[in-house]
């Protein structure tokens, strides 16, 4: 089998470490799923951190590493004759192949393609757009795939509701958590134990879009400080929404403006965000829009007590080892603060239960089901085209 990896539309990120996961397990196993070729078409970009194999080649073309336009007219009318030279069969990463070359996987990954209420919060037409159409390829490319692999039930549900997709073979593949994330439980300590000059800090990891609730996450810590409770704040991510990025600055410089409890770190390497985790005392989530959750999954291997949203899939996740808000409601996190803080024993069983079950992700787990799925599909088609 000739496998083929449309990995076109990848950027950063959580994408680029999927790939190169999935990558790492196949060189060591390919003989395991009959793959004797392995081709990854994307941006020069991507192509340039992926390790070299054996079996490895790496393809662009100009078009994949230009703008969306450009792009999106590569697919629709060029890419299929590139793919059918090198490919028996495709998995497209990001769902969003848009030709007509089959057996194609398609894979969920983004729920803001699904979730318009989130699109109602952004409010620019721009961005609104580009969800949009990001949708509608999705929409062509599971409409057209022979096997859809989701990451999390919730989002398998969701995209079931949405799209006429049950009768297409479908299978739920979380992704692995790295080792490099992997921590022990700190001892949990009472609230009386910090001080103002040497508080209680939480971290908040995520990305600024309007979505991930800093603003609300900001205001909440501002009140307990207010009312005694000596706990600061770090906020690791890069601006990726500038509106977003606007507010969460305005927000700090109003109730912060010293600089006493608001940490604002911006973007951090990925291989240096395990650091941060090891540097806090509690970690708060507050996304309203996942698909699956890959940092509270890293919160998790830390050993890092969790305060979560409670909006779906993070319990799907997380269960019942977190301290759980509604992120779109101050009242809601400022009161779960509050909880956390007055439970230090409850916090570190919580924290050990989350090291026991993030053992259950691992990316060789994830590698061998998806390459499994791939080929059960593939002899699937190929035989009834027999």
């Amino acid at each position: 089998m000739r496998l083929g990896i449309d990995a076109s539309n990848i950027g950063g990120g959580g994408g680029i470490t999927h790939l190169k996961e999935l990558l790492s397990a196949l060189a060591v196993s390919s003989d395991q799923f009959g793959i004797v070729e392995l081709t990854v078409f994307s941006s020069q970009k991507v192509l340039d951190v992926l390790a070299d194999s054996p079996i490895l080649t790496k393809v662009s073309f100009p078009e994949l590493n230009k703008g969306l336009l450009q792009r999106v007219t590569f697919q629709l009318f060029h890419y299929d004759a590139a793919i059918k030279k090198r490919c028996d069969v495709l998995f497209s990463l990001t769902g969003d192949y848009i030709g007509s070359f089959q057996p194609v996987i398609g894979m969920s990954r983004n729920m803001l393609l699904y979730e318009r209420d989130i699109w109602r919060d952004i409010k620019s037409p721009k961005e609104i757009f580009r969800f949009w159409l990001n949708f509608k390829k999705q929409q062509r490319c599971f409409k057209n795939a022979d096997g859809i692999i989701f990451i999390s039930k919730y989002a398998q549900e969701y995209a079931n509701r949405s799209l006429d997709i049950s009768y297409k073979a479908q299978k739920i593949i979380s992704h692995g958590v790295s080792s490099q994330f992997n921590g022990a439980v700190i001892p949990q300590k009472e609230i009386s134990e910090y001080s103002f000059e040497s508080p209680f800090n939480f971290l908040y990891v995520s990305t600024v879009h309007v979505y991930k609730n800093h603003c609300e996450v900001v205001h909440a810590i501002s009140r307990l400080r207010a009312k005694g409770y000596p706990v600061s704040l770090t906020l690791i991510g890069g601006v990726i929404f500038k509106p977003a990025g606007d507010l969460l600055m305005e927000t700090i410089n109003r109730l912060d403006p010293k600089r006493e409890f608001v940490f604002y770190e911006g973007h951090v390497p990925y291989e240096a965000i395990s650091n941060a985790y090891k540097k806090a005392s509690g970690i708060i989530f507050a996304s309203n829009c996942e698909n699956m959750p890959n940092i509270l999954m890293e919160s998790m291997a830390s050993g890092v007590p969790i305060l979560c949203s409670d909006k779906a899939p993070m319990p799907e996740f997380l269960k019942d080892n977190g301290f759980y808000f509604n992120c779109k409601a101050v009242d809601s996190i400022e009161l779960a603060l509050i909880d956390f803080l007055k439970q230090p024993d409850k916090r570190a069983t919580m924290a050990h239960n989350n090291i026991k079950e993030i053992k259950n992700y691992t990316w060789d787990k994830t590698a061998k089901a998806t390459f499994s799925f791939i080929s059960e599909v593939y002899l699937k088609q190929h035989h009834v085209q027999k």
